[in-house]
């Protein structure tokens, strides 16, 4: 998603952050993670270059610590405009490597 906004191979990973959520399933604690995040990137331009999300199933949170910056006109190269994360088409498929995701996103 964060690729879509703004092609990661010009972001520096120059500042940390974290984000949280929960949700009542795991497609919602997913989606809520991504929102987050998503509002993280419209509200203060954080786009991380390297991204690690930690999943509790049991309590059904989720943390996000990103290593990026933020978005500067004269520097980075703009994407596609995100408006939000959708439940549309939404596949969750655990592997033992983590879990993979297909999410579709309002652009």
């Amino acid at each position: 998603m964060l690729n879509m906004i703004t092609p990661l191979k010009g972001i520096a990973e120059r500042e940390t952050y974290h984000a949280e959520a929960d949700g009542i399933d795991l497609s919602s604690l997913i989606l809520n993670i991504l929102d987050e995040l998503l509002f993280l990137n419209d509200s203060e331009g954080f786009t991380a270059k390297r991204l690690t999300v930690d999943i509790d199933e049991e309590k059904l949170k989720a943390s996000a610590t990103g290593c990026g910056e933020r978005f500067s006109a004269a520097t980075h190269e703009v994407g596609v405009a995100v408006k939000a994360v959708t439940y549309h088409m939404m596949k969750i498929e655990k592997t033992t490597r983590g879990y993979k995701v297909r999410v579709v996103f309002d652009t």
